[in-house]
């Protein structure tokens, strides 16, 4: 078995391969793309400041030529309570099978998804910006009250909490009468 061949450790990866070629190396690419290269998923951030790291190996694996990568990034998105910017820290990672054919889909372990191959090269910037989509978080929104709404909503809320446990206990009627003869 061939050791993985690292390329391009530091700096920006290479946009687009030849992935047989690569799987025949056994090669790993490992590096950053920046931000602004990745348009589709451009349209989702607030800035496209920063970059992309993704390390992406090509080889074998239970008899199948396979890609699989880790992808990660620090992003600026909006946040969905007050509209206000907001990091976010966004992961994923796949493994696909390089198949010719359709046809050899259903050959596939449930381990790969199936990554179907036309052309002499393939996009590694596409599958990396792909997954960065698939992992944006649904609703992107501080933890904490980010607004004068949310704080003023958060406080009617606990006071309704309060009010309700107060009249659900049978016994607040007796604690507030001896309250009141105590006085």
């Amino acid at each position: 078995m061939q050791k993985p061949v690292a390329a391009n450790l530091s700096g920006e990866m290479p946009e687009k391969a030849n992935f047989k070629r690569q799987v025949e190396l056994n090669r790993t690419f490992e590096g950053d793309y920046p931000l602004d290269k990745l348009s589709r998923l451009s349209e989702s951030l607030e800035s496209t400041d920063g970059h992309v790291t993704a390390k992406v190996e090509f080889g074998h694996s239970v008899g199948f030529a396979c890609v699989k990568a880790k992808v990660s990034a620090t992003l600026l998105l909006q946040c969905q309570r007050c509209l206000k910017p907001l990091e976010t820290e966004v992961s994923g990672s796949f493994k696909f099978a390089l198949v010719r054919s359709e046809d050899e889909f259903e050959l596939l372990p449930d381990e790969f998804e199936p990554y179907l191959l036309k052309g002499e090269e393939q996009s590694i910037i596409d599958l990396v910006e792909d997954e960065l989509i698939l992992s944006l978080p649904m609703v992107v929104s501080h933890e904490e009250a980010c607004s004068s709404y949310m704080e003023t909503q958060n406080k009617k809320v606990k006071a309704a909490i309060e009010t309700e446990r107060a009249s659900a206990n049978p016994f607040a009627a007796l604690k507030s009468l001896k309250d009141d003869l105590s006085n």
